[in-house]
């Protein structure tokens, strides 16, 4: 081999390792950009799953932005625990509660109910259907049935009556205990119960008792319609309170009103006349009676 020969092959194999020795660091550069690639496309790929399963699960148990956002839409319905009563029948009243005045329960009436005997009006005697007086006040349906509140109370001297929302109840003398359903405007209700006690157009002054001197004032309905009255000024103790009071001219039978009466002792004779449109019947002797004031 030729000395220029030789020293050209001395010149190039340098040149070849460095050329060699420069595409192994590019290709190794290359490798490691791709790998801290894999790594990071890698990362955010566990990190985007971890947010989806950590937002996305119902049942998961954890608190997450998305169900903090949902919060904004207004309040959630109470747990159905939180509605739910002792479930009653329909014919069960307040005395079988077994409870102290001031006491309160949480009944739920079943749906499909039937009506059952009540008595009183907001006010109601221990005896009568809590289910009943429910749908009476307003509070339940009979075909949905539903939960209601009540509250025991002291008995009453009388309870009155009405027709509500399908119900019409009866009036009551004394009584020993009551209840009142727990809403946000019971006492305003009640009071108003005490105040002037409701009654329908064939309530007779027969439910007070006989307290010479006393009164008793009363709330009529409007639409009112003709029941029997004996006497004229002075009344029947069984004559209709509403129609005496249209006979006396202290309301009429189309709008109703509130009426005071005040309890006298029996006469010997009553007789009858016809004034504002109500004719009165002629009685004998009837040991009570009284007039409206």
């Amino acid at each position: 081999m030729t000395p220029s020969y030789r020293s050209t092959q001395a010149t190039q194999e340098p040149q070849c390792q460095e050329s060699l020795f420069r595409l192994e660091r590019r290709i190794i550069g290359g490798c490691v950009v791709i790998l801290l690639a894999a790594i990071v496309l890698g990362s955010a790929g566990c990190s985007k799953l971890r947010n989806q399963n950590s937002t996305g699960g119902a049942g998961g148990g954890s608190t997450s932005s998305a169900s903090a956002n949902n919060s904004n839409t207004g309040p959630s319905s109470p747990p159905s625990s939180a509605v739910k009563g002792t479930p009653t029948t329909w014919e069960a009243n307040a005395t079988s509660l077994n409870g102290i005045d001031g006491q309160t329960f949480t009944l739920a009436c079943s749906p499909g109910g039937t009506e059952h005997s009540v008595w009183g009006s907001d006010i109601y005697t221990a005896d009568s259907s809590i289910c009943t007086a429910g749908v009476h006040s307003g509070l339940i349906t009979y075909q949905q049935g539903g939960t209601v509140n009540i509250e025991l109370r002291p008995g009453r001297a009388i309870y009155g009556c009405s027709e509500r929302n399908g119900v019409t109840t009866s009036d009551y003398g004394p009584y020993q205990h009551s209840f009142v359903f727990k809403t946000p405007n019971t006492e305003a209700v009640v009071r108003e119960a005490e105040d002037q006690t409701p009654v329908l157009w064939n309530t007779s002054a027969s439910i007070v008792g006989a307290e010479t001197g006393k009164t008793y004032k009363f709330k009529c309905p409007p639409g009112g319609k003709e029941s029997a009255v004996w006497g004229t000024d002075i009344y029947t103790a069984d004559s209709s309170i509403c129609n005496a009071a249209v006979h006396a001219g202290k309301l009429t039978s189309e709008s109703g009103g509130s009426v005071t009466i005040e309890l006298r002792p029996g006469e010997s004779s009553y007789k009858g006349t016809t004034r504002n449109g109500i004719k009165t019947n002629d009685y004998g002797a009837y040991g009570r009676s009284f007039v409206v004031q």
